[in-house]
Protein backbone atom coordinates (compact mmCIF):
# COMPACT_ATOMS: atom_id res chain seq x y z
CA UNK A 1 0.00 0.00 0.00
CA UNK A 2 3.17 2.53 -0.19
CA UNK A 3 2.00 3.57 -3.66
CA UNK A 4 -1.34 3.52 -3.07
CA UNK A 5 -1.59 0.24 -5.65
CA UNK A 6 -2.48 -2.91 -4.44
CA UNK A 7 0.35 -4.85 -6.78
CA UNK A 8 -0.51 -8.57 -8.00
CA UNK A 9 2.95 -10.24 -6.26
CA UNK A 10 2.18 -8.07 -3.24
CA UNK A 11 -1.35 -9.40 -2.30
CA UNK A 12 -0.52 -13.13 -3.26
CA UNK A 13 2.89 -12.30 -0.87
CA UNK A 14 0.54 -11.60 1.48
CA UNK A 15 -2.22 -14.20 1.66
CA UNK A 16 0.70 -16.84 1.29
CA UNK A 17 2.65 -15.03 4.42
CA UNK A 18 -0.46 -15.07 6.38
CA UNK A 19 -1.79 -18.61 5.74
CA UNK A 20 -0.59 -20.02 9.28
CA UNK A 21 -1.62 -17.08 11.64
CA UNK A 22 -4.78 -19.61 12.40
CA UNK A 23 -1.67 -21.67 13.63
CA UNK A 24 -0.11 -18.88 15.26
CA UNK A 25 -2.41 -16.76 16.61
CA UNK A 26 -6.40 -17.69 16.64
CA UNK A 27 -9.49 -17.97 14.57
CA UNK A 28 -10.49 -14.35 14.95
CA UNK A 29 -6.98 -12.68 14.29
CA UNK A 30 -6.43 -15.31 10.84
CA UNK A 31 -10.35 -14.50 9.59
CA UNK A 32 -9.62 -10.76 9.92
CA UNK A 33 -6.09 -10.95 7.64
CA UNK A 34 -7.63 -13.47 5.46
CA UNK A 35 -11.86 -12.33 5.31
CA UNK A 36 -11.12 -8.80 5.84
CA UNK A 37 -7.72 -6.96 4.73
CA UNK A 38 -7.04 -9.79 1.84
CA UNK A 39 -10.60 -9.07 0.16
CA UNK A 40 -10.46 -5.70 0.77
CA UNK A 41 -6.93 -5.84 -1.17
CA UNK A 42 -8.52 -7.75 -3.80
CA UNK A 43 -11.24 -5.14 -4.15
CA UNK A 44 -8.72 -2.11 -4.77
CA UNK A 45 -6.97 -4.04 -7.07
CA UNK A 46 -10.26 -4.88 -9.09
CA UNK A 47 -11.50 -0.87 -8.69
CA UNK A 48 -7.83 -0.12 -10.00
CA UNK A 49 -8.29 -2.87 -13.14
CA UNK A 50 -11.90 -1.35 -13.82
CA UNK A 51 -10.09 2.31 -13.73
CA UNK A 52 -8.40 1.96 -17.25
CA UNK A 53 -9.17 3.63 -20.06
CA UNK A 54 -12.74 4.97 -18.64
CA UNK A 55 -12.49 8.58 -19.65
CA UNK A 56 -13.72 11.70 -17.49
CA UNK A 57 -16.60 11.65 -16.04
CA UNK A 58 -19.09 9.90 -13.15
CA UNK A 59 -18.08 6.27 -13.75
CA UNK A 60 -14.05 7.20 -13.47
CA UNK A 61 -15.24 9.68 -10.29
CA UNK A 62 -17.14 6.94 -8.66
CA UNK A 63 -13.97 4.27 -9.30
CA UNK A 64 -11.95 7.07 -7.91
CA UNK A 65 -14.19 7.66 -4.59
CA UNK A 66 -14.45 3.95 -4.19
CA UNK A 67 -10.72 3.65 -4.27
CA UNK A 68 -10.01 6.78 -1.83
CA UNK A 69 -12.75 4.96 0.55
CA UNK A 70 -10.70 1.77 1.13
CA UNK A 71 -7.28 3.05 1.11
CA UNK A 72 -8.34 5.34 3.99
CA UNK A 73 -10.13 1.87 5.55
CA UNK A 74 -6.63 0.50 5.33
CA UNK A 75 -5.19 3.51 7.23
CA UNK A 76 -7.97 3.07 10.13
CA UNK A 77 -6.77 -0.50 10.04
CA UNK A 78 -3.77 0.50 12.39
CA UNK A 79 -5.63 0.69 15.19
CA UNK A 80 -7.49 -2.66 14.20
CA UNK A 81 -4.20 -4.65 14.13
CA UNK A 82 -2.64 -3.06 16.98
CA UNK A 83 -5.60 -4.12 19.27
CA UNK A 84 -5.73 -7.83 17.64
CA UNK A 85 -1.89 -8.96 17.89
CA UNK A 86 -1.43 -6.64 21.44
CA UNK A 87 -2.52 -9.77 23.14
CA UNK A 88 -0.22 -12.36 21.25
CA UNK A 89 2.79 -9.50 22.09
CA UNK A 90 2.24 -8.49 26.28
CA UNK A 91 5.03 -9.73 28.27
CA UNK A 92 4.70 -12.26 31.06
CA UNK A 93 6.69 -13.09 34.11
Amino acid sequence: MTSGKAKDEEVFKFLVATREAKWLLNTDVATYLEKELYHKAIDLQTLQAELEGVPVGEERSANVKKQSDIKKWFIAQYEVLDEKFSPFLELQH
